[in-house]
């Protein structure tokens, strides 16, 4: 009877023990996952600030997940204009990852004045674009608030790394972000006009993920086309647009 006793005490023992090795193994896997799909944190810094005029300056990107370096992004992308010039005279550049996460660029700032940095980060699936703005050649402190088109409050990016094809479907696909966040649920559409176009045409926008919204069109000839994104929420009252070009090859 003791021995009965003893072999089923063992039993309720062992099932406890193999039931809190489940619960911690669920648990670090729930942990991996939630830090595998947290968005992306970058902070945008510079060798120095205020930036001098006409000399080569470090930009960096510190790119975390879930507070572990981020090596191995798809990709991270500085975008700089002149505030004065717009945003339609931007340059766009390829950082390289230097180390822990962190991806520089060299960047010589020709003018005086204030200037937009995005980060264009992509980091498996997820998106972010963190924006700072910088004094060039000015005494002042930097602000790290969002700037864009209209409110101050959005963020706007048309993606145009891959080629565009006369002839072709292509996929137009576009970032907006809204106080830092993915401006989700909203109604996008393309506005596509160019000097052999006759009328301004509009595409329904699809949104493919968080704050990333997908549409296709086929260009009918090479050329510069310009790509208006108009985004809006007509229950929170918001519109606004962003317009960049694209050159379509034959």
């Amino acid at each position: 009877m003791k021995k009965i006793l003893l072999s089923i005490l063992l039993l309720i023992l062992m099932s406890a023990c193999s039931g809190n090795n489940e619960e911690n193994n669920t648990s670090d896997q729930t942990d991996q996952t939630n830090a595998a799909t947290e968005l992306p944190e970058v902070e945008v810094e510079f060798e120095h600030e205020p930036i001098p005029v006409n000399e080569e300056t470090t930009i960096k990107a510190m790119v975390t997940q879930g507070d572990e370096p981020v090596p191995d992004a798809k990709y991270v992308e500085f975008e700089i204009w002149s505030t004065q010039d717009g945003q339609d005279t931007s340059e766009t550049l390829e950082a390289k990852h230097v180390e822990a996460g962190s991806y520089e660029i060299q960047y010589t700032f020709e003018k005086e004045g204030t200037y937009q940095v995005i980060a264009h980060t992509q980091v498996d699936d997820l998106h972010t674009m963190p924006q700072k703005e910088v004094n060039v050649g000015q005494e002042g402190q930097a602000s790290g608030h969002d700037h864009s088109d209209n409110s101050g409050k959005f963020m706007v990016h048309l993606m145009t790394d891959q080629p565009f094809k006369a002839g072709e479907n292509s996929t137009l696909t576009t970032h907006i972000n809204h106080m830092e966040e993915p401006f989700s649920d909203g109604d996008v559409k393309f506005e596509i006009s160019s000097d052999q176009m006759d009328k301004h045409i509009y595409v329904d926008a699809e949104e493919s993920e968080l704050g990333e919204y997908t549409a296709t069109y086929n260009f009918p000839d090479p050329g510069t086309y310009r790509i208006n994104i108009h985004y809006e929420k007509p229950e929170e009252d918001i519109h606004g647009h962003q317009e960049q070009r694209i050159d379509v090859v034959q």
